[in-house]
């Protein structure tokens, strides 16, 4: 017996899984999670013997909507200025009734998209409700979808940049400047935009760059970048010093680099990771507790969040009659 499988390219995925409609995809992914209607198995990747990339495979199943699937990416972060993104690959879906395969959706522009948005969530069931300052310690690929997604549930007037190439960073920020509704600058030096309200790290460095010293009582934090055991960016103590949440929990504990080296170092222990931003969206935990609290999440990303996208964008590309249908 033959099926049908429809095939969706990055174009198409960008053109139907807009930020507003994402964004609302990742409180419904966050809130299955925290209800147990998601099974994720840990994330598994292997190395390059030459390091350049790593190959990740993320298999899960959602119950509402109902889908088997895996996202399988690769990530390259050498990839920076070239056509081709630091992340690349598929989601495939399956149907869970008998197993066969539905449609493959280009990966980067979900990972892209989803993540931001993810984060978006994060931000704003933890952040104080009058932020001014948002600063983004990155600015590739990521750094342009958190700009664009975290202004959809804050109204920040700063937005500042930093990398270590600074041409780079001013780069971004000209980009930028046009299409979102605040000022925007570069700068050289890390401490200079450590104070902001909120903080992005989003980038791929195997070792903190962001110092404890700098943290201020009011701060929220997103972790973004570094997503394997061995990488941090920031301090063993930034961990210890934080309301520590994640995406989810079980992942953390195993992948989240910052979290492994603050426990190893006897800074803390599995109870400092308080739950996932579902269990905050439930009511299970509170995320913010005073204005004075650091809060922090560690987004890992969840094979539930690229389900979800996947499905809302597979269901919106057959009304339209988009993507290219073959038979399998």
């Amino acid at each position: 017996m033959s099926t049908n499988i429809r095939l969706l390219n990055a174009e198409v995925v960008r053109e139907l899984l807009t930020m507003e409609h994402c964004i609302p995809l990742m409180r419904q992914a966050m809130v299955l999670v925290a209800q147990n209607k998601a099974r994720q198995p840990i994330r598994q990747f292997m190395t390059q013997p030459d390091g350049r990339g790593l190959l990740g495979l993320m298999p899960g199943h959602i119950g509402k909507p109902e889908w088997l699937g895996i996202k399988v990416i690769t990530v390259f972060p050498g990839n920076f200025g070239t056509e081709f993104g630091s992340h690349q690959g598929m989601v495939l879906l399956f149907d869970t009734r008998n197993g066969a395969p539905k449609a493959i959706l280009d990966a980067r522009e979900i990972t892209a998209i989803r993540t931001a948005a993810a984060t978006a969530v994060a931000t704003d069931v933890l952040a104080r409700k009058n932020v001014r300052s948002l600063a983004l310690f990155g600015y590739g690929e990521q750094a342009r979808t958190h700009a664009s997604a975290l202004m959809q549930v804050r109204r920040f007037e700063e937005i500042i940049v930093w990398g270590r190439d600074i041409e780079r960073a001013r780069s971004l920020t000209s980009a930028l400047q046009g299409k979102l509704n605040c000022s925007m600058r570069a700068v050289a030096k890390a401490e200079e935009a450590a104070g902001a309200d909120v903080v992005c790290t989003l980038t791929a460095a195997a070792e903190p760059y962001y110092r404890a010293t700098w943290l201020q009582p009011w701060q929220h934090l997103n972790l973004v970048g570094s997503g394997v055991p061995g990488t941090s960016e920031v301090e063993p103590e930034v961990v210890q010093r934080a309301r520590y949440f994640t995406d989810y929990k079980e992942s953390a504990l195993v992948l989240a680099g910052e979290f492994i080296r603050a426990k190893q170092a006897g800074l803390v222990d599995d109870h400092h990771i308080l739950g996932s931003i579902g269990d905050v969206l439930e009511g299970k935990i509170a995320g913010r507790s005073g204005e004075s609290d650091i809060t922090l999440f560690k987004s890992l990303g969840m094979v539930a969040e690229d389900l979800i996208s996947a499905d809302f964008v597979l269901a919106q590309a057959q009304q339209r009659g988009l993507g290219q249908v073959v038979d399998w």
